[in-house]
């Protein structure tokens, strides 16, 4: 039923603890295979999951490597050569819990017109928390970018019809391609934790795309506008949320000065 995608750049230190998670599932069995796609890793990462290869004969692992194109190039060799239905998204240095698929499959099992689903705690907007199985609207999108990719399923079919992921976008081009389900009214996030993101790194602070806070700004008011482009959000909520996402970058920019300080950096 699912085929997991995994894209990974130098990942020596965190690739088999990511794949441990994986082959650890509850349900391992609705996994039908791994796609790993080596983006031009210039340390031992093509050696590492070698060597796992080897231990797990019994799983069909596919191994591919190429040139460094990027993890968006990377995502979408390995969804085109997909034989699941389903898509489950994962990355090179985060964790799955357990029972992560065995949860999604129950969901998508009770919601047989679902094609994405994802998961993010605490799933909140502005002041409302919402528990369990929710649908996100366009605004809702807007003040939060959720799901994290690597707690993404979505069907192969739908993914392919939305043109897949923008190899020539770096930042936030998770969201901009999830974002195209919300035209199938099917842009489901469960409030569960079921994913650990970057477990060897902290998210918003070290070495990673997520630190580079302007690009991030620059390319979450892409999205914003492309989805007023989508006709699902109005004139006046897309100039309002570019103002909010203004005022969060300054105060992500300034936590950031302060915590370089407090770290004597």
């Amino acid at each position: 039923m699912f085929s997991v995608v995994i894209p990974v750049f130098n990942c020596e230190n965190t690739i088999t603890a990511v794949l441990e998670s994986v082959v650890g599932q509850t349900r391992i069995d609705l996994i039908k295979e791994i796609i790993i796609v080596n983006d031009g890793s210039t340390d031992s990462t093509g050696d590492v999951i070698q060597n796992f290869i080897n231990v797990h004969e019994t799983l069909k692992i596919i191994y591919i490597q190429q040139d460094n194109q990027g993890a968006s190039a990377a995502r979408n060799k390995a969804i085109r050569l997909a034989c699941g239905e389903w898509i489950a998204l994962l990355d090179g240095d985060d964790l799955w819990d357990c029972s992560k698929i065995e949860r999604q499959y129950e969901l998508i099992s009770k919601n047989p017109d679902m094609v994405f689903l994802g998961s993010h705690v605490p799933l909140k907007f502005w002041w409302k928390k919402h528990s369990g199985l929710y649908k996100l609207s366009a605004k809702e999108l807007c003040v939060r970018s959720m799901p994290t990719t690597p707690s993404v399923v979505f069907k192969k079919e739908a993914g392919l019809q939305h043109g897949l992921f923008r190899e020539d976008m770096h930042y936030c081009e998770d969201i901009q391609f999830f974002q195209k389900f919300l035209l199938d009214d099917s842009y489901y996030v469960l409030a569960e934790e079921l994913v650990e993101i970057s477990f060897a790194k902290k998210y918003f602070a070290q070495s990673g795309l997520s630190s580079r806070l302007y690009e991030m700004h620059k390319g979450r008011n892409r999205n914003v506008r492309e989805l007023r482009k989508m006709g699902l959000i109005t004139d006046r909520y897309m100039y309002f949320m570019l103002a909010i996402n203004e005022f969060k970058f300054i105060r992500r920019y300034i936590l950031q000065k302060i915590e370089k300080v407090l770290r004597g950096e």
